[in-house]
């Protein structure tokens, strides 16, 4: 019997081995999921699928082995900094590349002539040159152009000078001959939308002088100033007054046809914006302007 019974236990435990196999493979498949026997890279994969990565996240969560591929090529991809075949610009050579301004450059209309279309670097240097130009105008000089004779034959019409404007901000008031651009004050005489306007007379008389008409000609302090300068004489006649403080006198060369002074009063200094230096067009009459009469007493300390 024990020979037997030893007999029976080998026999059994040989072919037991073969029965579990297909048991277990059979429950392993049935339904489609492996309850009982796992391969050993299941189990590990199991043990590393918890850890996710940037790489990883908003995937399926891989089977088996593949979890173990994941992980490692996710640690790698963040261990190197990402390439590119354009040198590492993010660009890929279908658009423009980014912070080069090429974007702008790029968004125009078809229809826009090549030579026309701006990137960032253009705007900038037309902001800065337009910036400049103000800048310029308004402290240091100004090209104007004549639109009238009121200064003939000094300035015809179509003529072009330039204004400077440092001489009387820094140096010195006005003296008598200047010839300056202003705003005309706000008299009976002149309307607001006129003292708007830039206008282009010379000065004769400063502050203290006393001013008068008669004969045809301009007197100051008693004597003629300016006839060689003028056009013709005067068709009229203006009574003897005295240019307050802080004023100026201002008349055109064109003494009948001149809306200034005589008319609407004396000028006040604040309206003053420049002083004509030269002329520049046409070019046959490019440089300074006339002299004034040299027998033009020197300006008074009190102005």
């Amino acid at each position: 019997p024990s020979a037997t019974h030893a007999s029976m236990s080998a026999t059994l435990a040989m072919s037991l081995p073969a029965l579990h196999g297909p048991v277990a493979n059979a429950r392993a498949v049935r339904g489609g999921v492996q309850t009982r026997s796992r391969p050993r890279a299941a189990r590990m994969s199991r043990a590393v699928l918890p850890v996710r990565t940037r790489a990883t996240m908003g995937q399926r969560r891989p089977k088996f082995g593949r979890g173990l591929a994941v992980i490692v090529n996710a640690s790698a991809s963040e261990s190197q900094p990402p390439t590119d075949d354009n040198g590492g610009d993010g660009n890929d050579g279908k658009g423009p590349r980014p912070g080069t301004g090429d974007e702008i450059y790029d968004a125009w209309p078809e229809w826009v002539p090549e030579g026309l279309r701006l990137n960032t670097d253009d705007v900038y240097t037309v902001l800065i040159t337009f910036a400049v130009s103000l800048a310029f105008r308004a402290t240091i000089a100004e090209p104007r152009f004549i639109p009238s004779l009121s200064m003939y034959p000094t300035f015809d019409i179509g003529d072009r000078l330039i204004a400077e404007k440092i001489t009387y901000r820094f140096k010195h008031d006005p003296f008598p001959g200047d010839v300056i651009i202003f705003h005309p004050p706000k008299t009976p005489k002149t309307s607001t939308a006129l003292t708007k306007e830039v206008f282009i007379k010379r000065v004769v008389a400063v502050a203290g002088d006393t001013v008068e008409v008669k004969k045809g000609e301009l007197y100051v302090n008693g004597t003629s100033r300016g006839k060689e300068l003028k056009l013709e004489p005067a068709t009229y006649n203006m009574d003897p007054q005295v240019v307050p403080a802080g004023d100026v006198f201002v008349m055109g060369d064109n003494r009948n046809n001149s809306f200034d002074s005589h008319i609407w009063g004396p000028l006040p200094k604040e309206n003053i914006l420049g002083r004509a230096c030269f002329k520049y067009w046409p070019p046959q009459k490019f440089g300074g302007l006339p002299k004034y009469p040299s027998q033009v007493p020197a300006v008074p300390e009190r102005y």
